[in-house]
């Protein structure tokens, strides 16, 4: 079984990726590009910038194609995880006994009486301001 890394530790070693790049044009080929280095530069925390990210030993192979930009993508599909989308209804009920859900509606994301089949991630749900422990997230197959 492959590691599945999360959107934003691939973006942490895409970015070292870059850097590597950048300096050498042998890239990960150049021996003297310290990737170890530039992977701590680019994580979200480089004073614990190694726990980041997973074991080097046994992900080697994933951690490659993410650094190498001619096989990112293909890495991206194969070793990232998919967020999962959700229907999210509110926790306590109105007056009349109804949930709420939230629901795209003008591009906004706000919460309605009704269910109307929108999904959102966790992630979107916190960039528009909602609290997610404030409502029931509904996993869809």
């Amino acid at each position: 079984m492959d590691k599945k890394f999360t959107e934003e530790q691939f973006q942490a070693i895409a970015r070292a990726g870059d850097a590597v790049y950048e300096i050498s044009p042998l890239g990960l080929l150049d021996e003297t590009t310290d990737v170890e280095g530039k992977l701590r530069e680019k994580a979200p925390n480089p004073k614990k910038s190694m726990s980041f990210y997973p074991s080097f030993s046994g992900y080697s192979k994933e951690i490659v194609a993410i650094l190498n930009p001619a096989t990112r993508k293909w890495a991206h599909d194969q070793f990232v995880e998919k967020e999962k989308k959700y229907y999210w209804r509110y926790k306590k009920t109105d007056e009349d006994g109804d949930a709420w859900y939230l629901r795209k509606d003008f591009g906004l994301i706000i919460p309605r009486p009704n269910n109307t089949n929108d999904l959102f991630t966790e992630k979107e749900i916190i960039e528009a301001g909602y609290n997610p422990d404030m409502y029931d997230k509904e996993e869809v197959e």
